[in-house]
């Protein structure tokens, strides 16, 4: 009896150690500006509309994929370590168990992507974390996704990975240009690429003939890529915006340009061509990074306009 109470006692002097370790983390990813919540499987199901599944039986799973939960997202950091005081009881029996070498049932987890998500089981998967546990077993169900989701990503990764899915389902750009490389590192700039395929799409139906058919969302979606997308590209690539900006990718420079365009074409009252666009932002912002920040304000301040106007002319 008194070496189970002192195993116990060694299972609750590791949950507060794991709790403070939780503590730690928070502070750490609060000053780096980054979430130390697990991932919930509800708003990933949720934004990648995952709804094909498959059994795929019992499994040995790495304990390092599994990031998220089905419901008990909030008790756990992203590191599966507990941040509730109430967790204590289960956890440390659950702990005890396990360097008793009890032989505990297979956890149940969601699999979507190289991401495991538990249904059933995170005590058990929390203490495997805390103990260094490799492998475990587990029931598994899989949920379908092209998207390549790893359980290493920022929860802000993974959300822009989403947009891309939608993105690319609307346009059905993947079905027809299957060697499509758009990607964007920030959340919310695929609506402004969609943005630019309505508006082209309302543009070619007003100045179509009355025998002429109307252009889907989807057709209009291959003329930007293959007349608008791709030509941007090339010059981008012709003025080495890569090179200057080296932590974004094409499309992130695509949005950017066209951002410093429509500031610019506001600026001087007149449509300015995408290439003018390019050499001016290149020489602005390509060599000083205050002017990199000062291009989020300016941009900023385009938008601010607009919406103005806007409202001024609904009025």
């Amino acid at each position: 009896m008194e070496s189970i109470n002192i195993s116990y006692d060694i299972s609750n002097q590791e949950f507060e150690s794991a709790r403070f370790k939780s503590l730690l983390n928070n502070l750490k990813y609060f000053l780096i500006g980054r979430n130390n919540q697990l991932l919930s499987f509800e708003e990933i199901k949720k934004e990648f509309k995952l709804y094909k599944q498959g059994y795929l039986g019992i499994k040995t799973v790495r304990v390092d994929n599994i990031a998220g939960s089905l419901d008990r997202y909030r008790d756990f950091d992203r590191y599966f370590l507990p941040k509730k005081v109430h967790l204590q009881r289960r956890w440390a029996k659950i702990h005890n168990l396990t360097i008793r070498d009890v032989i505990l049932p297979p956890v149940k987890l969601y699999k979507v992507g190289n991401i495991y998500f538990v249904f059933d089981g995170n005590h058990r998967v929390s203490v495997s974390k805390k103990t260094g546990v490799k492998y475990i077993d587990a029931e598994v169900i899989e949920f379908i996704t092209g998207a390549p989701l790893t359980a290493n990503m920022d929860p802000s990764e993974i959300f822009v990975l989403a947009e891309r899915e939608r993105f690319l389902n609307i346009t059905k750009l993947k079905e027809n240009r299957p060697d499509i490389k758009i990607r964007i590192t920030a959340s919310g700039q695929y609506g402004f690429l969609l943005g630019q395929i309505n508006k082209l799409m309302v543009q070619l139906n007003e100045n179509k003939k009355i025998d002429e058919k109307i252009i889907t969302f989807e057709e209009a979606s291959l003329i930007w890529y293959d007349n608008i997308y791709l030509p941007a590209i090339e010059i981008i690539k012709y003025y080495g915006l890569l090179e200057k900006f080296p932590n974004r990718t094409k499309t992130d420079l695509y949005v950017w340009i066209n951002e410093h365009k429509m500031y610019l074409s506001l600026k001087y009252g007149r449509e300015v061509v995408i290439k003018f666009a390019a050499k001016d932002f290149l020489f602005r912002y390509s060599s000083n990074p205050f002017r990199r920040f000062k291009l989020k304000l300016i941009n900023l301040k385009y938008r601010v306009i607009k919406s103005l106007r806007k409202n001024k002319h609904i009025g």
